[in-house]
């Protein structure tokens, strides 16, 4: 699935002009495209570490909640009706966002499951949508995106989990009030997630021991033409991977959801 990322970010644009062809700088639009990046990342993990579309394995400004505190894993689909050889859930509302998912469990046949077996089944498809208000620091906004994740590696005991799909975003509004004036920006993307590779046990923290989300951004600054941001976020087992914005080196902090320039 292939959605695209829109983000309308409102405001009062100001700084001097530069490459990018408006009068936002380009250190201030990087900036703004890593914190936007961070934050959907940082929910990519926590979507990736309940592998159910749920969210709260990764708590805002913490580490990570008690394993005793965690939503139910991969087999919570109670309350979810069963056809067509998936589960569609009733809408559910965690952390300010209203959750709508999909879930498909397969054998290592490829057979599709009526419920998930931990020892049976072999491979997850999860297509999720998460929408609502979020505050982030510097930035508020009402956000909607959804998620089309295969994991696999599941069969038999398992110590990691490999994803693969497309995450993206529409219609989200964000203020950010840091680094001068407030900016304006409609921003439009698709992600990639390739090969991440989690970690299952519930006392190790989620975060991914490889792979990569990358981010295509098309921004348009007021009625400026559109610029191109390419964001990479490589894991590497900490709470910080670094990122690059078209280069431009950053740390991602996926348990704060912010970005920081390196």
């Amino acid at each position: 699935m292939r959605t695209p990322f829109v983000l309308l970010i409102a405001a009062a644009a100001a700084c001097s002009s530069d490459s990018t062809g408006s009068s936002t700088t380009t250190t201030t639009l990087n900036a703004d495209v890593a914190a936007v990046a961070a934050d959907a990342a940082a929910e990519d993990v926590d979507v990736m570490a309940g592998m159910n579309g749920l969210t709260g394995t990764i708590a805002f400004g913490a580490a990570v909640l008690d394993p005793d505190d965690l939503p139910p894993g991969p087999g919570n689909t109670a309350g979810c009706g069963f056809g067509g050889g998936r589960f569609t859930c009733p809408p559910n509302t965690a952390n300010g966002l209203t959750i709508t998912r999909t879930l498909t469990f397969f054998d290592e046949l490829d057979a599709t499951q009526t419920a998930y077996d931990a020892d049976l089944t072999a491979r997850i498809d999860l297509e999720a949508t998460l929408a609502g208000d979020v505050t982030r620091g510097p930035w508020t906004a009402t956000i909607s995106r959804s998620r089309d994740f295969s994991f696999t590696g599941l069969l038999g005991a398992e110590t990691t989990r490999t994803v693969n799909g497309m995450a993206a975003s529409e219609n989200s509004r964000a203020r950010f009030t840091d680094r001068g004036p407030n900016r304006n920006y409609t921003m439009t993307s698709t992600a990639t997630v390739e090969d991440v590779v989690v970690p299952v046990a519930a006392d190790t923290p989620p975060w991914p021991l490889s792979g990569t989300v990358t981010r295509e951004f098309v921004v348009t600054i007021g009625d400026q033409s559109p610029v191109m941001r390419t964001v990479v976020i490589t894991f590497d087992g900490t709470a910080t991977p670094p990122a690059t914005v078209n280069g431009e080196p950053f740390t991602i902090n996926l348990a704060e959801r912010r970005a920081f320039r390196r």
